[in-house]
């Protein structure tokens, strides 16, 4: 799998999230400057934590994915473990996501 895969349709984003493994997403749109900015930090988290699965959805393509799920605004990114909501951060905030996310990894060994 490559470090970071564009979900494409509501059966992917449901398969991805169901996933044992913490299912990191980005929920994004091509027009959004926040979202080009922090695209490289996300892949860079992707590549060097292989202990979760990273995934993004373009909420121009999938509204329905991202209106299901209180997607708002851009870039969202939403963690997830068998199926279920760890945590959201808002923003392209570079600082916090990296410590979230660290904090949702040695979280969701814990839901195993």
């Amino acid at each position: 799998m490559p470090p970071v895969t564009l979900l494409e349709s509501m059966p992917d984003f449901q398969r991805a999230i169901a996933q044992n493994k913490l299912s990191v997403v980005d929920f994004f749109a091509v027009w959004c400057g926040p979202c080009k900015a922090i695209s490289p930090r996300f892949e860079k988290m992707a590549q060097d934590n292989t202990n979760a699965n990273f995934f993004k959805v373009n909420v121009d393509n999938l509204p329905d994915v991202a209106r299901e799920y209180g997607v708002t605004a851009m870039p969202t990114f939403k963690l997830f473990k068998s199926g279920k909501l760890i945590d959201t951060i808002v923003g392209a905030n570079v600082c916090i996501m990296p410590l979230r996310s660290s904090a949702a990894f040695t979280f969701s060994y814990t839901l195993a």
